[in-house]
């Protein structure tokens, strides 16, 4: 009987368990479920626009305030990547928001919703593209 009755208890406080660590979970599940709200319409649009760098770049001003979802790989502040590409680089101007890239240098990279703000031309090929960080699928 007693070994029956420890069963019981520790079921019991097993179900208790998970039902403290549900409830400090929800605020953050409930927390996510707004911000997805707030973001799916931004990522609908980059959906539709399917905007890559290159596009962008050669757009000018034309893209300023339209959403992307690019895969961006941030190692730095200095060092926000498209696709990991070194000539393909991004400033961020909330960088502090967001995410910093794990992984090896060759590796991919994590998919962000990005509001263009600024694209520039610089006198070698390349350009510059400022951006605001939106979210990240990570």
């Amino acid at each position: 009987m007693d070994d029956r009755k420890n069963r019981v208890l520790m079921a019991a406080a097993g179900l208790l368990l998970a039902g403290v660590a549900l409830f400090a979970l929800f605020p953050a599940f409930r927390e996510n479920g707004e911000r997805m709200k707030q973001v799916k319409p931004m990522l609908e649009e980059a959906d539709r626009l399917a905007l890559d760098y290159n596009k962008v770049l050669s757009g000018g001003e034309e893209y300023v305030g339209k959403y992307v979802l690019w895969c961006v790989q941030n190692r730095s502040e200095d060092e926000v990547l498209y696709k990991g590409d070194m000539r393909a680089r991004l400033k961020i101007s909330n960088y502090r928001f967001m995410p910093i890239f794990r992984g090896s240098k060759h590796a991919s990279c994590s998919d962000m919703l990005l509001n263009i703000e600024d694209v520039r031309k610089t006198s070698s090929s390349s350009g510059m593209i400022t951006a605001e960080f939106i979210y990240s699928r990570e």
